[in-house]
């Protein structure tokens, strides 16, 4: 067996740095799904901050949902990112757009897009960031 077998198998863990509190004007750098996190399946937007009133403008932050352990909470808060980033309404997003949004060409990349996030506790007593999505201002 060598160093680097299963190598082709896994992806990095970088971290991330989270959004705080505060309003945010964020660039889109990429939306993904990885496959085969430890957590299950995740929509990760990784995003640029241009302005913010907490947050240092140029730093990288990620966004993400756990579609397999929160789904219809997940899949409604990823609804209204989608929705915000393409200047459209809710309704108009479906599965395909979905799927294609973090697909190869990655069609959201470089759009702007508004945030309001604010801290609202669990019920188990922690705290968990909520964050309202609206189209960027030109």
């Amino acid at each position: 067996m060598g160093l680097f077998d299963g190598i082709d198998n896994v992806s990095s863990n970088q971290g991330g740095n989270w959004l705080k509190e505060g309003k945010h004007r964020l660039r889109i750098n990429a939306l993904k799904m990885p496959q085969g996190l430890h957590t299950g399946d995740n929509f990760i937007a990784e995003l640029t901050v241009v302005k913010s009133t907490s947050m240092e403008a140029g730093s990288t932050v990620s966004w993400v949902r756990n579609i397999t352990k929160h789904k219809d909470m997940a899949l409604a808060d990823i609804k209204a990112f989608l929705a915000a980033a393409a200047g459209v309404d809710e309704e108009t997003v479906t599965k395909a757009g979905a799927m294609a949004a973090v697909g190869e060409d990655q069609p959201l990349a470089g759009k702007m897009i508004e945030c309001e996030a604010f801290q609202r506790p669990t019920k188990s007593g922690g705290e968990f960031t909520r964050t309202l999505w609206s189209a960027a201002e030109a």
